[in-house]
């Protein structure tokens, strides 16, 4: 009988212990988040994991009906691009487009050497309309999502608040 209630003490601390340090995790891991609690924190978790889901079907989806026929002027816009002309050249200075995967940068390195001070204006022409195609681009995708909150997205915000 002794045996058996130092086995049942013995099994009892090592539970507790084990508990302890479960709970030390579990705050460790909410220490810094907005979470009082682990499930609040998966809950949130799982939304995340939702949301980034979808996003990645819709550009799954996108990709597919890219490469219907009717739907071909979206990649001659991509292939078109952005252009910059310089003065009366009928050349274009910086081209930023896609061909398909990726995006491109082209200068035309003719008209580059005649302007003043064309390093600095180059490469601020070439950041400027970089950022605005990528961005364009990948949202269009589907792989970064679109900044334009949609109307759904605003009833749910209400409705979310209203609760």
């Amino acid at each position: 009988m002794v045996r058996y209630l130092q086995r049942e003490t013995e099994g009892m601390a090592k539970k507790k212990t084990t508990r302890s340090v479960g709970n030390a995790e579990t705050r460790e891991k909410l220490k810094h988040t907005p979470f009082t609690k682990a499930e609040e924190l998966k809950k949130a978790s799982q939304e995340i994991r939702q949301k980034t889901w979808e996003q990645l079907e819709k550009a799954k989806i996108f990709n597919e009906l890219a490469d219907k026929p009717e739907y071909d002027f979206i990649k001659k816009e991509f292939l078109e691009g952005l252009k910059c002309k310089y003065g009366a050249s009928p050349e274009h200075l910086v081209k930023v487009y896609s061909e398909g995967l990726g995006i491109e940068v082209d200068i035309n390195q003719d008209l580059v050497k005649d302007i003043p001070h064309s390093g600095a204006f180059v490469e601020t022409l070439i950041r400027s309309l970089g950022d605005t195609f990528s961005k364009s681009y990948y949202q269009a995708k589907g792989i970064i999502p679109s900044a334009d909150a949609s109307i759904e997205d605003i009833v749910k915000a209400i409705q979310k608040a209203a609760k």
